[in-house]
């Protein structure tokens, strides 16, 4: 069981915020992780929460951290991190998995991936900066509405080269580095996102571009 998933920026109370915008937007916000002023509270929750999962559920539990979230991973039975390689880190990329695998526990990549276009696999995770979200305006919000959601379609604010044999390659050589570092697993995100439906022609029929985003 997954306890939690990047809780620094997806739960209230770590860090300023009520949002995740508002979390991503505070401006002390990179000033706190770099100084690990969200560690201590992290770690209180998760603590807590482990407790109370484990009255409950007697599997085995893990949690998706960010690389800069300290974890006390002696409480749980996976080490589990999400962590995508990107321009800034590919030549530190092994290097900042290694001290996961000291722990004595099966190390997880808990997500990881690359966007199906030119340049992705330098942005890592930052992939869904090619949408433009302030076009979109509140109609993104309406997505996931059932029959009302299936005319929102997203708008991109450049023009992407669709590229999907780069996606392929970057995901088999990542699944490669991870195996020969020692990581036990890996989860690929995301297979599909049901709102980001395919078109031959993204910028002059930007509302219709998509498809299986990782």
């Amino acid at each position: 069981m997954g306890l939690g998933s990047e809780s620094t920026l997806f739960m209230q109370g770590i860090v300023e915020g009520r949002s995740l915008t508002q979390r991503l937007s505070h401006p002390p916000l990179r000033e706190t992780v770099e100084t690990g002023r969200h560690n201590g509270p992290l770690k209180a929750f998760l603590a807590r929460a482990n407790e109370a999962a484990r009255q409950v559920f007697h599997g085995k539990v893990t949690y998706a951290s960010l690389v800069r979230e300290q974890v006390d991973w002696s409480l749980f039975d996976f080490v589990g991190v999400d962590h995508y390689r990107n321009a800034r880190i590919r030549d530190r990329d092994v290097d900042m998995l290694r001290p996961l695998l000291g722990h004595g526990k099966p190390v997880i990549n808990t997500e990881f991936g690359c966007r199906t276009h030119r340049g992705a696999e330098d942005s890592g995770a930052m992939g869904l900066g090619i949408i433009d979200w302030k076009r979109m305006g509140f109609r993104w919000l309406l997505q996931h509405i059932p029959v009302l959601g299936q005319s929102v379609r997203l708008e991109l604010n450049g023009d992407s080269v669709r590229d999907e044999a780069l996606q392929a390659r970057e995901i088999v050589e990542t699944l490669a580095i991870l195996d020969a570092v020692g990581v036990d697993g890996a989860f690929v995100q995301t297979f599909v996102e049901s709102f980001m439906t395919y078109s031959e022609h993204p910028q002059s029929m930007p509302w219709t571009w998509g498809a299986s985003a990782w």
